[in-house]
C-alpha cells in the first residue's frame, strides 16, 4: 500500500534511494518494482520493524538488481554523507517528531541537487475526525503529536529550500475504517463493523477488485487519508 505514485516523476533510474522511518519495508519494495536498478536503504528507530522489513525483503529481492540495506538510525541524524541520495521518501512520519523541520534538514543535507523528496502525512480533515472520536488514539505512545494545516506544512518545506512539485491524496477508503477503529476504540478487535470492514480492505490490498479501485480514486481527493507530497531540491 503505497502513499506515492513512483512513475509520476523522473528520478535516477540507477541511482540510490533512502526511506526515513521505512517501517517494514513498504515503499523500498515499491521502488525495487519500479526501479530494479535503483539501490534502496530503510532506515527506522524500531528494530522489529526492520526485521519484517528483512523478512519482506527476501521476498522482494528478486525483482532488485541493486539490492536494498536496512539500519537502525533517527531521522534528526542520517548516517550518510551530504547529497548522497537521488531520492528520499519520508512517510507518515512527520506527525510523530517533536522537531520535524530538523528532519527535513536532514533530508536536504543528504539529497543531492536535483533529487526528489516525496514525504506524505495524514490528511488534515480525516485526521482531525480520529481525534474528535477518541482520546486514546491521539495519546497513545509513539502516536501523531500534531494535525498539520497542508498548505502550512508544503510552505514550510519550501522554506527550506524545496521546491513544491505537486500533491495528491491516496487511500480514501482508509478513512472511514480508522474513524470505525477510533468510535469502537476498546472494543475495536472484538466489533464487528472494524472486522468486516477491514476485510475490506485486505481484499483492495491484495485483489485490487476494480470497483473498490474506482471507488477509492474518485474519493481521493475529497477524503484520501494520506495527503502526499512531491518536491524537488
Amino acid at each position: 500500500m503505497l502513499t506515492f505514485n513512483f512513475t509520476k516523476y523522473e528520478i535516477a533510474s540507477e541511482g540510490l534511494m533512502l526511506d526515513v522511518g521505512c517501517g517494514e519495508g513498504r515503499h523500498i519494495f515499491g521502488v525495487m518494482q519500479h526501479y530494479p536498478n535503483m539501490k534502496c536503504i530503510g532506515i527506522d528507530p524500531h528494530d522489529d520493524s526492520l526485521k519484517k522489513a528483512e523478512e519482506g525483503y527476501e521476498y522482494f529481492q528478486s525483482i532488485s538488481n541493486a539490492g536494498a540495506e536496512f539500519m537502525e538510525a533517527s531521522a534528526y541524524s542520517l548516517p550518510f554523507p551530504d547529497e548522497t541520495f537521488d531520492l528520499v521518501v519520508c512517510s507518515e512520519v512527520l506527525e510523530h517528531l517533536h522537531n520535524y523541520m530538523d528532519a527535513v534538514d536532514e533530508i536536504k543535507r543528504v539529497l543531492k541537487k536535483g533529487g526528489k523528496f516525496y514525504a506524505s502525512v495524514p490528511a488534515s480533515w480525516p485526521e482531525r475526525i480520529c481525534w474528535s472520536l477518541s482520546k486514546e488514539y491521539q495519546n497513545q505512545p509513539g502516536g501523531h503529536l500534531r494535525i498539520f494545516n497542508q498548505n502550512d506544512l508544503v510552505n514550510e518545506i519550501k522554506e527550506r529550500g524545496f521546491i513544491f512539485l505537486s500533491s495528491e491524496k491516496f487511500h480514501s477508503i482508509h478513512s472511514p475504517y480508522w474513524w470505525l477503529r477510533c468510535f469502537f476504540w476498546n472494543t475495536q478487535d472484538k466489533n464487528l463493523l472494524v472486522k468486516i470492514y477491514k476485510k475490506i480492505l485486505e481484499r483492495h490490498i491484495l485483489k485490487k477488485p476494480l470497483l473498490l479501485d474506482c471507488i477509492d480514486k474518485i474519493l481521493n481527493p475529497i477524503m484520501g487519508k494520506s495527503f502526499s507530497m512531491y518536491f524537488e531540491k
